[in-house]
C-alpha cells in the first residue's frame, strides 16, 4: 500500500538510497501496459493521501532532498534526450552490447539513477500517458513547502552549469563549417551562436556571485532569450535553404542536435528564471521528456527513426514537388496523362518481348539476371526520356504530395479543410486510373501485334506453348504466388521513389550537375551544350537513377530467388498485360473462358497490389518524415465515399469546371 511505503520513508527520511522511491514508483505503475489510466488514479490517490497527512508529505520532501543533494544533475539536464554524437553503426553496436551485457549504473549521477529507477525506459509509456496536470498536482506538493538552503543552492548551481554547457554546445555546433556554408551571412555579421555563449557565461557568473553574496542583483535573462530567438531564426533559414540545396547525413545530425540543444537551453533557463507557480507543470513535461529519451536511448527502432527522419523529409520533399505533376485536375492534364501513359505502354510491349526472347538464351543465372535488369533499366529510362509515365510509379510521388497537403492542414478546425483534401484524393485516383488505362490499353495491343508479326515471319510466336502456359499460370492469383510477387514489385516501386529522392537531393547538395558539366572530358562541347546537360541532370538525375535501380531490382529478383531456393519473383500489371497477349498468340487464342476470367482478374489484382503496397509505404514514410499525426482518416474517407455516391463520374473523368471544396 502507498501508506506503508510512505511510513517506511518517514522512519528514515535522510537516506540517499533510491530503494523506497523505486517501491513507490512500482505502486504507481499500472498492472497492464494497456491500462495507463490506473496510474493516473493512483497518482491522484497519492496526492490526496499527502494532503491529508502533512507529516508524511514533509518526510517525502525531506527524502527527495536527500536523494538530490549528493548527486550530479548536470548530465540529466545537458545530455539526456539530446542526439548523441555516435553514428548509426556505433549506436547499433552499443545497444546490442547493452542487451547482452547491461552497463553498470553510477548512482552518483542523477541521470544514471533515473535510468535505473524507470527500468531503462520501460516505464516511459505509462509516464507519458499520465496527464501533465496530474503529475503537476503531485509535484506541486513536493516543490512547495520548506526545503533546506543547501539543496536549493545545489540544484541552482547544477542548473547553471548545465546552462553554460548547453550554450557552449550551441556555439560549437553553430560555427560548424557545414552550417556556415548553408548560411554564409554568419561570416559577414557577428554570429548569434557566439554571442549567446558569451551572454550565457555572463549571466551564469552574475547568478553565482549573487548566490554567494558577492552582489545584490544579477543581470536578467531577457538578452539570452533574444539571442536564442536569433539562433532559432538562423536554424529555420538553414532548413529552408536545405530544401533547395540538399542535405547530407552529417548536416542532418547537426541540425537535429542544434534544435534539441536550443530547446533544452530554453527549458533549463525557464527552470531558473520562470515563475515558481509554473515550475510543477514544467517539471512534469521534463519528466516525460526524460522518460521518452531514456527509452529511445536503448531502442534500436528509435535509433533508426531518429537517424533517418530529417533525411527522409528532404527526400520526400523532392518527391512531393514532383508529385503534383502526376495529379491532374482538368481535362487538358487528363489527356496529357493519357498520352504520357500510352507512350510507356507502347515501349513496355517491346520490353516484354525482349524479356521473353532473352529467356530462350542458354545463359548462366547471373548473366540472365544482368540481361533482364538492363532490359528493364534502359527501358524505364527510355520511357522517362520520352516523357512517358509508368502508372505504378505514380504512388511514390503522389503519396508525398498528399502528405505535404495534409501537413498544410492546421490542427485547429482541421475538419474545415477536409473537403479540399478529399478533392485532391479524387484527383489522384482519377490520374492514377487514366495512367493505368493508358499503360494497359497500349501494352496489350502492341504486344499482340508484335506477337502476330513474329508468328507471321517465323511461323511460331515469341513464346512456346509451354512458355505460354507458364505465363498464364503466373497471372493466376489462385494457383500461383502472383499477389505475393506483386507485393514485392510494389515494395520495389516504393524503394525506387526513395532512390529518386535521394539522388535528387545528392544532385543539389553535391552539385553533381555542375561538376559533370565542368568535367575535362566535356571541354570539347560548347558552353551552351554543357549548360543544357547541367540543367537536364539537375531536373532528371533522380528519376533516371530511380528507374535504373528499379530495373535492376525487377530483373534480378527471380534469379535471387533461384539462388536462395525461395519463391521470389515480381509481377507488374503492365508487363503482365503484355505477357498475356504473347501467351494468347502462342496458344492461337485457344483458352477457355475460365482462363480468360482468371487471367484478367489476376492482372487487375496484381495492379491493385502494386499500387496499394507502393502507395501505403510511401504515404507512411512521407507522414513520418514530416512528423504529421493525422487523426481524421475516417471523416476523410466518408467525404470521399459521399463524393463517389453523388458524383462517381469524377473518379474516372474530369469535370468541365473545377469543384468548390467548401
Amino acid at each position: 500500500m502507498l501508506a506503508d511505503i510512505l511510513d517506511a520513508i518517514a522512519r528514515n527520511p535522510d537516506t540517499p538510497e533510491f530503494r523506497s522511491l523505486g517501491q513507490l514508483l512500482k505502486r504507481l505503475r499500472p498492472l497492464s501496459a494497456d491500462r495507463p489510466e490506473e496510474s493516473e488514479i493512483r497518482i491522484d490517490a497519492l496526492s490526496g493521501l499527502l494532503l491529508t497527512q502533512p507529516d508524511l508529505l514533509a518526510a517525502l520532501r525531506r527524502y527527495i532532498d536527500a536523494l538530490l543533494l549528493p548527486r550530479r544533475h548536470l548530465h540529466l539536464y545537458a545530455d539526456t534526450g539530446i542526439l548523441a554524437t555516435e553514428g548509426l553503426g556505433s549506436g547499433i553496436w552499443r545497444r546490442l552490447n547493452e542487451r547482452l551485457l547491461p552497463p553498470i549504473a553510477n548512482d552518483d549521477y542523477l541521470d544514471d539513477a533515473f535510468s535505473r529507477l524507470i527500468r531503462r525506459g520501460q516505464d516511459a509509456d505509462w509516464i507519458e500517458a499520465v496527464s501533465d496536470e496530474c503529475w503537476a498536482r503531485l509535484l506541486r506538493l513536493l516543490l512547495n513547502g520548506e526545503h533546506g538552503q543547501d539543496i536549493r543552492e545545489h540544484v541552482l548551481l547544477e542548473q547553471l552549469d548545465a546552462l553554460r554547457v548547453l550554450a557552449h554546445r550551441v556555439c560549437a555546433i553553430g560555427l560548424e563549417p557545414e552550417l556556415v556554408r548553408n548560411h554564409p551571412a554568419m561570416e559577414d555579421f557577428e554570429s548569434p551562436f557566439l554571442a549567446l555563449a558569451n551572454e550565457t557565461e555572463r549571466f551564469v557568473r552574475h547568478q553565482r556571485e549573487r548566490l554567494h553574496g558577492l552582489r545584490e542583483d544579477g543581470i536578467d535573462h531577457l538578452q539570452m532569450q533574444v539571442l536564442m530567438a536569433q539562433c532559432e531564426d538562423v536554424l529555420r533559414k538553414i532548413k529552408r535553404q536545405v530544401a533547395h540545396q540538399g542535405v547530407s547525413v552529417s548536416l542532418t545530425y547537426l541540425l537535429v542536435r542544434l534544435q534539441q540543444t536550443l530547446q533544452r537551453l530554453a527549458m533549463v533557463l525557464e527552470f531558473i528564471t520562470g515563475e515558481p507557480e509554473l515550475r510543477p507543470l514544467l517539471l512534469a513535461r521534463f519528466l516525460k521528456l526524460m522518460s521518452r529519451a531514456e527509452r529511445d536511448n536503448h531502442s534500436l527502432r528509435a535509433l533508426f527513426s531518429r537517424n533517418t527522419e530529417l533525411l527522409a523529409r528532404n527526400i520526400t520533399e523532392h518527391a512531393s514537388e514532383t508529385g503534383d505533376h502526376y495529379v491532374t485536375n482538368d481535362r487538358a492534364g487528363f489527356y496529357e496523362m493519357w498520352r504520357s501513359a500510352a507512350k510507356a505502354g507502347f515501349i513496355v510491349g517491346f520490353m516484354a518481348l525482349f524479356k521473353i526472347l532473352a529467356a530462350r538464351l542458354a545463359l548462366a543465372p547471373v548473366a540472365q539476371a544482368v540481361l533482364y535488369s538492363m532490359n528493364y533499366s534502359f527501358g524505364f529510362m527510355l520511357i522517362h526520356v520520352l516523357h512517358g509515365t509508368i502508372a505504378t510509379k505514380q504512388p511514390a510521388m503522389t503519396a508525398s504530395h498528399i502528405a505535404a497537403s495534409i501537413e498544410d492542414v492546421p490542427d485547429r478546425r482541421a475538419e474545415r479543410h477536409l473537403g479540399k483534401l478529399a478533392l485532391l484524393c479524387v484527383d489522384v485516383f482519377r490520374s492514377q486510373f487514366i495512367a493505368i488505362l493508358g499503360n494497359v490499353a497500349l501494352a496489350f495491343p502492341v504486344a499482340l501485334l508484335l506477337g502476330l508479326i513474329w508468328l507471321q515471319i517465323n511461323g511460331a510466336g515469341p513464346a512456346s506453348a509451354a512458355k505460354a502456359g507458364h505465363l498464364l499460370h503466373e497471372l493466376s492469383p489462385i494457383d500461383s504466388l502472383a499477389l505475393f510477387h506483386a507485393a514485392i514489385a510494389g515494395f520495389f516501386l516504393f524503394l525506387a521513389g526513395i532512390i529518386s529522392g535521394y539522388y535528387d537531393n545528392q544532385a543539389i547538395y553535391s552539385r553533381i550537375p555542375e561538376r559533370v558539366a565542368a568535367h575535362p572530358w566535356l571541354r570539347w562541347l560548347s558552353t551552351e551544350r554543357r549548360g543544357r546537360i547541367e540543367s537536364y541532370l539537375r531536373h532528371n538525375l533522380g528519376a533516371l537513377a530511380g528507374n535504373f535501380y528499379f530495373g535492376i531490382m525487377l530483373g534480378s529478383m527471380g534469379t535471387i530467388g533461384f539462388i536462395l531456393g525461395l519463391p521470389l519473383d515480381i509481377r507488374h500489371i503492365t508487363f503482365s498485360t503484355a505477357n498475356f497477349a504473347y501467351a494468347l498468340v502462342a496458344l492461337d487464342f485457344g483458352i477457355s473462358w475460365q482462363t480468360w476470367l482468371i487471367s484478367i482478374g489476376g492482372i487487375i489484382a496484381i495492379g491493385l497490389v502494386n499500387l496499394g503496397v507502393s502507395f501505403s509505404l510511401a504515404l507512411m514514410l512521407a507522414l513520418k518524415s514530416r512528423g504529421v499525426r493525422f487523426r481524421l482518416w475516417l471523416p476523410l474517407l466518408k467525404l470521399i465515399l459521399r463524393h463517389f455516391r453523388y458524383r462517381p463520374r469524377d473518379f474516372f473523368w474530369p469535370p468541365r469546371e473545377a469543384i468548390n471544396a467548401s
